[in-house]
């Protein structure tokens, strides 16, 4: 009797094996295999970061030279303030006010002053005579006319007093003008003539 109980418990064990044996798949494996815990990514030290510079992004600005044309010299103004000296011609016993520009060669023939020329007639149109004085340098300028009362300075001391209005292509530097040409020529005549320039006064500009 105990040998058929000790059978009969054996069967039985088998058979349970057997039943969790078969419910135990492959499939229930684990696909992949175990992996360690990843280290934690290094970060750099502070000694690596110290010293590095931050980079931008920004490209620094090209540096180029400057293409602005040079301006050109202008002519010479006059300053507020200044100065216009207003001298007498005289010829004869005619008075004529001139008014002189502002520029280096007028202020040179006003400290000259006052003195008397003997002008000789050119082209009747012209009185002129030669200066005895230096003159600073100066650019000339070609006027498109010429007027009555104008007077310059031609190739370096030739004082040039105009009595005739007429177009020019000449090259001259501007000194002066009269206000009022009434009457110069008649007083100025045909020929040659003495001409007194002195000083009159000085106009605020």
């Amino acid at each position: 009797m105990e040998k058929i109980m000790s059978m009969l418990f054996s069967i039985i064990c088998a058979i349970a094996l057997a039943g969790c044996w078969g419910n135990f798949s492959p499939n229930t494996l684990p696909s992949e295999p175990l992996v360690s815990a990843a280290e934690p990514p290094s970060t750099p030290s502070e000694s690596d970061t110290q010293g590095e510079a931050p980079q931008s992004d920004t490209p620094a600005p090209s540096q180029e030279p400057s293409s602005a044309p040079k301006k050109s010299k202008t002519p010479e103004q006059p300053k507020a303030g200044a100065t216009i000296p207003t001298i007498n011609i005289q010829v004869g016993n005619k008075n004529f006010t001139a008014t002189l520009h502002d520029n280096e060669s007028a202020r040179t023939i006003v400290q000259e002053m006052p003195f008397t020329l003997k002008m000789d007639d050119f082209a009747s149109q012209e009185k002129v005579t030669d200066l005895t004085f230096a003159l600073p340098s100066a650019r000339a300028e070609t006027p498109a006319s010429i007027n009555a009362g104008d007077i310059y300075l031609w190739s370096g001391n030739n004082l040039v007093l105009f009595y005739t209005t007429f177009s020019n292509s000449y090259s001259y530097v501007p000194v002066g003008y009269i206000t009022d040409v009434t009457g110069l020529t008649d007083a100025l005549g045909s020929g040659s003539v003495e001409v007194t320039f002195s000083m009159l006064l000085s106009r605020q500009y």
